[in-house]
């Protein structure tokens, strides 16, 4: 069993999250963002619309194109899933633990690798790899620019402003503007944490930021080329309203300045809990003889601060900002190996057998669930299997006081509570059922309509040649067509209790309601409406 243990121990870290490739499919598709995606992606395989994006038929201009691009890619290679989907976000991680290294090395080419085995053992990062959003594309690509920035600064290579245009290229195109936010520490600082001499000079920092704004030229072009055919108001929406909108007032998850401060030790477990903070002060100095430190610092605090002043705040957004700590981190445990303490691992294994024993004692899900026995059994049984490796895995390394032991250990416990939240958050949520069914009466050539609001739930899941037509007047349109079904969305409240199937959402509710019911209950319509949260 130990030399077992020793020889997996020696895979790569990159190669480690490849454990999750099973556990992708355990999670449901989350609404409403995942879906939403899968959704756009979908119609753009169906309609052969490359360029300008499209949700439920009327064009989208919230995001750039980048990712539905590598979504069809990876479904031209593989079928159209919800897994396969998944597996290019999951490539995308491993490409993130992989470049965390790579930066390491370039500023301490004596550095073992720890900064990737850092950012492996973050159990944030590997909770989101694997789902259909943008963020861990964008880290990918400010992982790449950060590459690009050590090389330069180092070297002065020409080529690393070539591979800082690419990574400027493809990270605007993965979510816009926000990746020259990213990079724009690391650079604008380069002169602070570079130790070369002479040092950096402010000329080569305004090369960078020069290859960095061209970079955004071709999601210029793309914006151009998605909006030139259209009428100057969607225009608007794409340029204006959807960038500078969400950083002088956001429209969308608004909150306050200091929101992120007490997520941030959440975002980093365990390593503040496995931390010796009484020694931390002293490798804190650490910044001042080691650029690797220094460049962790740029790579994370000012682009902290600055998403703490724009106004829309998700936790996901920090994605890229962890990169930042792992290096920083990598840089004291050089400066001290004993910094960490992995046996307090234990106590964050032991509040996860809680959360595991609290979950199978309760007596139902948050809501009612469309598990059978057997299957939420399985899962329960998947999630009791990994916390026995966890603890396994801890005990077999008892004497390594390692980070590389730590985020092998910690990569179990977050596989293990993947079927936890399938079963007691995601599993009420499941709008796969609403699929199903709508799948089945199209077939069956009921008409079918949706409310204006519909944020294209179910297009992808229920594999919809077309999206759904909407229905300005639901009422009117039932009373014509009394044999009909409407898909309705709402942002509160709760679905009426004559659906045909239904799915309470983190924020409303999704339902299939018959014509006849709708005729019957007119008022019931008036929860279809836009939410004014939204």
């Amino acid at each position: 069993m130990d030399s077992l243990a020793h020889g997996l121990r020696r895979l790569p870290p990159a190669f480690w999250l490849l454990l999750l490739l099973p556990l992708l499919a355990v999670l449901p598709p989350v609404p409403i963002d995942e879906t939403r995606y899968l959704s756009i992606a979908w119609e753009m395989r169906q309609t052969g619309q490359w360029v300008t994006l499209h949700l439920n038929g009327v064009p989208y201009f919230d995001k750039p194109p980048l990712l539905f691009w590598l979504l069809n890619a990876i479904w031209s290679v593989l079928v159209p899933t919800l897994w396969s989907a998944r597996v290019l976000l999951l490539v995308c991680g491993m490409g993130c633990v992989v470049l965390c290294g790579r930066v390491e090395r370039q500023l301490a080419p004596e550095a073992s690798g720890v900064a990737s085995w850092l950012m492996l053992g973050l159990m944030f990062f590997v909770l989101y790899t694997g789902v259909v959003m943008f963020d861990v594309l964008l880290c990918l690509c400010v992982l790449l620019g950060f590459v690009a920035i050590a090389r330069y600064v180092r070297t002065g290579d020409r080529k690393a402003l070539l591979l800082l245009f690419v990574a400027s290229v493809l990270g605007v195109l993965t979510k816009g503007p926000v990746m020259l936010l990213h990079l724009a520490g690391p650079m604008l600082l380069a002169p602070w944490w570079s130790e070369r001499r002479p040092r950096v000079s402010w000329r080569s920092v305004v090369v960078m930021l020069l290859v960095a704004v061209l970079g955004g030229m071709p999601a210029l072009a793309w914006a151009w080329a998605a909006v030139h055919h259209l009428n100057p108001a969607d225009a608007q929406e794409l340029l204006l309203h959807q960038t500078a909108g969400r950083v002088v007032q956001s429209f969308a998850h608004n909150r306050p300045f200091w929101w992120y401060l007490p997520w941030a030790p959440v975002l980093l477990l365990p390593w503040p809990l496995l931390l010796r903070w009484r020694r931390v002060p002293a490798v804190a100095r650490a910044w001042r003889e080691s650029q690797t430190a220094r460049l962790g610092l740029c790579a994370t605090v000012p682009a902290l601060v600055a998403f703490c002043l724009v106004s829309g705040k998700q936790l996901h957004y920090l994605l890229p900002v962890l990169p930042g700590a792992a290096i920083l981190l990598s840089a004291w445990l050089r400066h001290d190996a004993a910094l960490l303490a992995v046996k307090r691992l234990w106590w964050l294994v032991a509040v996860i057998v809680v959360v595991f024993v609290w979950a199978v004692l309760r007596p139902a899900p948050l809501d009612d669930a469309s598990l059978s026995h057997g299957r939420a059994i399985w899962l329960y049984a998947l999630s009791a299997g990994l916390l026995v490796i966890a603890m396994v895995w801890l005990w077999l390394g008892r004497n390594v006081d390692s980070a590389a032991r730590a985020a092998q250990a910690t990569l179990f416990l977050a596989l293990a509570m993947l079927p936890l939240v399938r079963l007691q958050l995601l599993d009420a949520l499941d709008v796969r059922p609403l699929a199903a069914l709508e799948h089945e009466l199209r077939t069956q050539g009921v008409p079918m309509v949706r409310t204006t609001n519909e944020p294209g739930l179910l297009t992808f899941l229920a594999r919809m040649p077309a999206p759904l037509p909407v229905a300005d007047d639901p009422v009117a349109w039932c009373v014509e067509h009394p044999n009909g079904v409407v898909l309705a969305y709402s942002g509160r409240g709760r679905p009426p209790e004559e659906a045909l199937t239904s799915a309470r959402l983190a924020n409303g509710w999704v339902a299939l309601v018959s014509a006849r019911a709708v005729i019957n209950r007119p008022k019931s319509i008036d929860r279809f409406g836009d939410p004014s949260s939204e």
